[in-house]
């Protein structure tokens, strides 16, 4: 299990990533320049690998870290702070009624911050939140908005955040927009156990694929906020002259009948060590997201794709699990409790919710990441609150925010 606090894989390789049958390329993306790298190779403060950046290089030397100009220059100004807040959250323009409170108010500080409440009670902003969680997790429409509405209906009620990856019930809520309110709802997967948004239906038919890769990838980059490899292992290894960095052995993945041990051209075990140990929890669900006792995706081999087994995935005697030497994972279940345990999940989210605020792109296709000096207060908060809206409103009420 990783401690809280520990700041996970080094420099991401970038991996020009490929594999017969299109497994690698399905699975795996170049990720890109993750984190600030120095002048002389050296990482910058690192990265957790959840889309937090390590600190700025100065390019002085081993003087610390330099206050930029521009950020000394800022001054408090909770108008504008209004109408940024406004836009983002109820998406209009504050009222005159809004602007007057808060310009002749005595304290305009406790001002702001009252018409903020307000904002973040309102059903404008759970409707907001609603498009957010539908952008973010790249699934919505007609009869698929169960698990956006559940993330905004968690978020609306101030719940325990991480019931997202482990409510038994409730989990599959109906949303009206206009209205914005939910309507409870149970998901009904045929999992011998349900587990958030883990074991819905309509995400695991939107992200069907061979052997499951694409419904592992969705996690990952969705609330881990990276590509694939996942996982940097402290020492590279040499393998047929290739760089292996993930920490998995190299032969605990399957070399038939899809060859993850290839070598060929690139090392396909860099994303598959870790990506193949998840993947068959998620393979017990058939193309139209229903339980199955047995594997519901298929294993793509010439002429015909055939069903697929575990031993596709991994040699004999290996398990299931998140991350080398965290425990092993024999449910969906199992998995939501490791997903709500794992303090880089805990980054994620809320790297994602300052980039909601300060209007930032995705963090991991557009690679706009958060640095971990800049989040780590709302980081704190949120491991002692779990309550996602709450570290929203503190970050709406950060000096980053408020100062222009």
């Amino acid at each position: 299990m990783i401690e809280k606090g520990e700041r996970t894989m080094p420099r991401v390789t970038r991996v020009a990533l490929g594999l017969a049958a299109g497994l690698c390329l399905a699975a795996c993306q170049d990720p890109g320049p993750v984190f600030n790298v120095g002048d002389d190779g050296s990482e910058n403060g690192g990265s957790s690998g959840t889309g937090l950046g390590g600190e700025e290089n100065n390019g002085g030397g081993n003087a610390g870290p330099q206050t930029d100009p521009a950020l000394e220059a800022r001054v408090v100004d909770y108008n504008e702070a209004l109408r940024k807040a406004s836009i983002k959250l109820v998406r209009r323009l504050p009222t005159l009624d809004q602007i007057r409170r808060v310009e002749r108010a005595e304290d305009r500080a406790a001002a702001y911050e009252a018409e903020l409440d307000l904002m973040l009670a309102s059903p404008e902003f759970t409707s907001r939140s609603f498009k957010f969680w539908r952008d973010t997790m790249r699934i919505g429409g007609e009869g698929r908005d169960t698990a956006p509405a559940f993330a905004a209906k968690l978020m609306a009620e101030g719940r325990d955040f991480t019931e997202l990856f482990t409510a038994a019930t409730g989990n599959c809520p109906g949303f009206d927009a206009a209205t914005g309110t939910f309507t409870e709802g149970d998901c009904q997967s045929g999992a011998p156990v349900q587990s958030g948004i883990l074991t819905n239906p309509e995400v695991m038919k939107q992200f069907y694929g061979n052997m499951a890769f694409r419904r592992a990838r969705w996690v990952q980059e969705t609330f881990y906020c990276t590509k694939f490899p996942a996982e940097i292992a402290t020492e590279t290894t040499q393998i047929d002259g290739k760089d292996y960095v993930s920490p998995w052995a190299f032969e605990s993945i399957a070399s038939s009948p899809i060859n993850f041990l290839d070598t060929q051209s690139v090392l396909c075990a860099n994303c598959h060590g870790t990506l193949n140990h998840i993947a068959p929890l998620f393979a017990h669900f058939d193309q139209e997201g229903m339980w199955t006792d047995g594997f519901g995706v298929n294993t793509p081999i010439a002429p015909e794709p055939i069903p697929s087994e575990l031993a596709h995935w991994l040699q004999p005697g290996e398990t299931l699990h998140w991350r080398e030497g965290s425990q092993e994972l024999t449910s969906m279940a199992d998995l939501g409790v490791v997903l709500a345990e794992d303090p880089l999940v805990s980054e994620c989210l809320v790297a994602r919710a300052w980039n909601f605020a300060l209007s930032k792109e995705d963090i991991v296709t557009d690679l706009a990441t958060v640095p971990y000096k800049v989040a780590a207060p709302h980081i704190e908060k949120f491991d002692q609150s779990r309550d996602l809206k709450a570290t929203l409103r503190d970050i709406f009420l950060s000096e980053d925010f408020v100062s222009f």
